[in-house]
């Protein structure tokens, strides 16, 4: 009778321990789950433009180069002077490798941001529309009163505003037969062009 007893006893001490080895194990795993699914949440480096900003980007953000660098800390960040019709500026290139993605343009006292130039699709577009997008994909036929003609070191493109987003400005490209300095190539040529680059500015 007593080792019916002890028997039972060692059974029951088994089944409590598989019970208790089974529950770790399932907790352990559904650890490994939280962990793995912090750890994406982590790793997700999307940089979004939209309206209000590019990424850490947006209307209050100085043109500062070591503000800049810890922003974008997973990529080259290099301060640079650039020239428009002669005079010197400074500049903030952003790049991956050889590959730029943001161009940083200051204002004329270089302590604000004026202008941001996109020109990588690593940078995802809220609007929808990634470089190289046909502008017939993005504007209707005809559609281009709210496009000029780029000038200096824009000349040759056509620059507009992005649907509804008047601080977004598209920068297309593309081959025009017999083009005319300053103007803008006729609606069944401008269908065909590309969106070469895209400019954020601060709203005001």
């Amino acid at each position: 009778m007593e080792n019916a007893v002890l028997n039972v006893s060692k059974n029951t001490l088994t089944v409590f321990l598989f019970t208790l080895i089974l529950s770790l194990g399932l907790t352990a795993c559904d650890n490994d789950d939280a962990i793995k699914d912090t750890t994406a949440a982590v790793e997700d480096k999307t940089i979004i433009l939209s309206a209000d900003g590019i990424g850490p980007i947006n209307a209050t953000t100085s043109f500062n180069m070591h503000q800049m660098t810890l922003a974008f800390s997973d990529y080259s960040v290099v301060e640079e002077v650039n020239f428009q019709d002669g005079n010197p500026f400074p500049a903030i290139r952003i790049s991956e490798g050889v590959k730029t993605i943001l161009n940083i343009i200051p204002d004329a006292a270089h302590k604000n941001i004026y202008s941001v130039i996109i020109e990588d699709n690593i940078i995802q577009n809220s609007l929808g529309h990634h470089l190289g997008t046909l502008y017939n994909k993005v504007y209707t036929y005809g559609q281009n009163e709210q496009c000029q003609a780029g000038y200096s070191d824009m000349s040759g493109k056509v620059l507009c505003y992005a649907p509804n987003t008047p601080n977004i400005l598209y920068v297309f490209n593309g081959k025009w037969d017999n083009p005319v300095t300053g103007k803008i190539p006729p609606a069944d040529v401008l269908q065909g062009w590309s969106l070469e680059s895209i400019i954020w500015r601060p709203k005001s």
